[in-house]
């Protein structure tokens, strides 16, 4: 589905560089799966065609560090936001205004 949407100039990403980039957080004891750095790689490489990036190769590590933390934190916050639904906490969040 994605494969469709992607640019030609698409960037492949060294597989040592991911690595190093999701081993970070899995020390941290979070689960990262494929599908999410397939994802986030694909998302990259869009937000690099739509900007006009020309030198992908040296900067698809750095945006991808930085959109993976991105997706975890948006996790984290959707995560906390439904378990204060759940326990009725939310009455005063901006969900309910």
């Amino acid at each position: 589905m994605l494969q469709g949407i992607c640019s030609e100039r698409r960037v492949a990403m060294d597989q040592t560089k991911i690595d190093e980039i999701v081993s970070e957080w899995v020390r941290e004891g979070i689960h990262i799966s494929q599908e999410t750095v397939e994802y986030l790689i694909w998302y990259c490489n869009r937000k690099m065609d739509v900007c006009g990036i020309e030198n992908r190769e040296e900067y698809l590590p750095l945006l991808f560090k930085d959109e993976l933390k991105n997706h975890l934190f948006r996790e984290y916050v959707n995560a906390t936001t439904l378990l204060r639904m759940q326990k009725g906490e939310c009455e005063g969040c901006a969900v309910f205004a």
